[in-house]
């Protein structure tokens, strides 16, 4: 099993198109400090003009109480029961796209308008799905790669258990999953800290840690079962144009007319878009209440053992070719 890990890390660092993708990615941390930097300053001027004008009423309240909280979850709750009603109206489906069609990041500010501090940013951007973006087209074209250049014929035969070969695959994928996330971290910070590129002051937040860690965390799973859903669908149709495709629509938020048509077909108000990965993923933010932790960690895990026994009964049965 390890001697199959070290030639599938070989293979990674081998593989041109995964590379490409990692260095692409890194590219978009850089440009996306420098969004970031204009979207503050902005911000910042639109809420010194708010000030003067007298209009300026604070988005950021700093932490919130229990009952702050309490009230939120309420006001959610009657919002999702009036949202569950209103399908037969002809206009929410039109609504739910219209918010949800698209990958979007915010930039996060205080009441003075300047920045939060990075990990508060960073978790900002790894809950969009944009990081996943990237991530995805890179594990795809690494595990479908060795049945493309023959390195899968070569040690087929060799090993007591085919299965080992995916779970080589399947560890390499995740050693590449994490990697990506945490140097676009160091990347995109070390450019909002180099003055030639933003001339924008942040902190680390070395207060969020703990929460940060959280966070990564529960968002490495999510990203986890989402890639091995899409290595699933790579095995079984033999193409990673589909799987990458079915990625690419599902963190647009194309699942929705899926769940407005399982609506509208059995005439309920159940919403299935809540139990998607990538619903899961957006819906996460720091400070997040347990229910919601809770909730994300059984889509997540779920979904993980759910795709890789089903990787796993797949690949241990398929024709080497």
């Amino acid at each position: 099993m390890l001697n199959l890990i070290r030639m599938n890390l070989f293979r990674l660092v081998h593989t041109k198109s995964a590379i490409v993708v990692f260095c692409l990615l890194m590219g978009f941390s850089v440009l996306s400090s420098c969004i970031s930097a204009y979207d503050q300053a902005e911000q910042k001027k639109a809420i010194e003009e708010q000030k003067k004008a007298g209009t300026w009423e604070p988005d950021f309240k700093g932490e919130l109480t229990p009952e702050e909280e309490a009230a939120l979850q309420e006001k959610a709750a009657m919002e999702e029961a009036q949202d569950n009603t209103a399908y037969d109206a002809g206009y929410e489906l039109g609504s739910q796209m219209s918010s949800n069609i698209g990958i979007y990041v915010s930039t996060p500010v205080d009441n003075n308008g300047n920045l939060m501090d990075y990990l508060y940013l960073y978790c900002e951007e790894l809950g969009s799905g944009i990081l996943l973006l990237f991530i995805l087209i890179g594990a795809v074209l690494f595990f479908r790669g060795d049945e493309k250049n023959g390195f899968l014929k070569n040690i087929a035969g060799q090993t007591k258990h085919r299965y080992n070969i995916f779970f080589s695959k399947l560890v390499v994928t995740g050693i590449y999953t994490f990697v990506c996330m945490a140097c676009y971290m160091l990347v995109e910070f070390t450019a909002f800290k180099c003055s030639w590129i933003t001339d924008t002051d942040i902190n680390f937040g070395v207060k969020y840690i703990p929460e940060a860690l959280e966070f990564f965390a529960l968002e490495y799973l999510l990203y986890m079962a989402f890639i091995s859903g899409l290595l699933l669908i790579t095995e079984v149709t033999k193409s990673t144009a589909a799987a990458i495709t079915i990625g690419m629509c599902a963190l647009f938020g194309f699942g929705i007319f899926f769940s407005a048509l399982v609506q509208k077909i059995f005439h309920t108000g159940i919403n299935i878009n809540k139990y998607y990965i990538n619903t899961n993923i957006s819906n996460l933010y720091l400070g997040m209440d347990w229910d919601a932790v809770r909730f994300a960690l059984g889509i997540g895990a779920g979904f993980f053992i759910l795709y890789n026994v089903l990787n796993v009964l797949w690949f241990s049965r398929k024709d080497i070719v």
